[in-house]
């Protein structure tokens, strides 16, 4: 029903409780929503975005309604409002750090398995953009290794070590080009394994986490692009002394002596114990790199962890 002011003029009842309620639902379903849809801010910048949106809905109120309110009521409707957004902040900067925090978690959950294999929680994939990326990665590098291991496999190379089984099957002796060849795979995989590092990096960069837990991901992603690769250094390594060996026994300078190679030529002889020598540390060295690259896992992890364990209101 309305009510005549004075020179005729119609006005509505005013309505400061339902023109503040409304406002301050509408701060708390944006403060739910937001993080969302928008990228993550600094507690500071969503508290100034929450009462300056309570400042501009009671600004709105006012104009539509709460202008015909009493003084307190005008004063009251403010307070409320800028309370209010304030209190939204705290809402999606909640919100924010419990996405943040879920995405994080797959890096603090990580375990080993028997053989020094990364394991990792359930539902990593699903829990936010870095998890993903992490899970992909690790899921690819263990691809990969299980990839060049099977192509060594299929040329037969387990043979070179033993005159008894050379004899047998000889047709390793006929695939050293491809052993070399094996060193465009290791290459491939190095740079696919690069690319991944650098995706994790840009990705942990628009990521709003605190410093120590960006480095402790940073550990946990693997070294950075142009860095150092001793899996690379490795894996090139063996294929040079596993093709430089394939090419000595093709030459068919040795024979089986009581299951031992036994070699015509001293300089035969010399080579072939360097080379095996060689591809015996070799396959040390990968115990040392898959060791490495655990504690490697372990440090960045437990960081994550200690990020973790601290409230979200602690600092950002």
């Amino acid at each position: 029903m309305d009510e005549i002011e004075e020179g005729g003029r119609q006005t509505p009842y005013d309505h400061p409780v339902i023109a503040t309620l409304a406002g301050a639902a509408i701060l708390v379903i944006a403060a739910l929503l937001a993080p969302r849809f928008v990228p993550q801010q600094p507690l500071g910048t969503l508290i100034g975005i929450g009462v300056g949106g309570g400042l501009v809905l009671w600004v709105i109120g006012f104009v539509v309604t709460t202008r015909y309110s009493t003084l307190p009521w005008k004063l009251g409707s403010l307070a409320v409002l800028l309370a209010t957004g304030a209190g939204a902040a705290l809402i999606a900067h909640g919100q924010f750090e419990t996405l943040s925090r879920a995405d994080a978690s797959t890096f603090a959950e990580v375990e080993f398995g028997p053989g020094g294999g990364v394991k990792l929680p359930a539902g990593a994939a699903g829990r936010g953009p870095l998890s993903k990326r992490f899970a992909e990665a690790v899921t690819a590098d263990a691809q990969a290794q299980r990839d060049f291991g099977t192509a060594f496999g299929r040329l037969g190379v387990a043979n070179l070590t033993s005159p008894y089984l050379l004899e047998q099957d000889p047709k390793a002796l006929a695939q050293c080009d491809a052993v070399k060849a094996l060193a465009t795979l290791a290459q491939s995989q190095a740079a696919a394994r690069a690319q991944r590092t650098r995706a994790m990096t840009e990705a942990l960069a628009k990521a709003n986490l605190p410093a120590k837990a960006k480095e402790g991901i940073t550990i946990m992603a693997g070294p950075p692009a142009g860095a150092p690769d001793p899996r690379l250094d490795n894996q090139l390594a063996m294929v040079r002394a596993t093709a430089d060996l394939c090419g000595l026994l093709a030459g068919r300078g040795w024979f089986n002596n009581g299951g031992y190679f036994g070699f015509r030529s001293g300089a035969d002889e010399t080579r072939f114990r360097a080379l095996s020598k060689a591809r015996m540390e070799l396959t040390g060295q990968v115990e040392a790199i898959e060791r490495g690259s655990q504690e490697r896992m372990a440090q960045g992890r437990d960081m994550v962890r200690d990020v973790l364990s601290k409230s979200i209101f602690a600092g950002s």
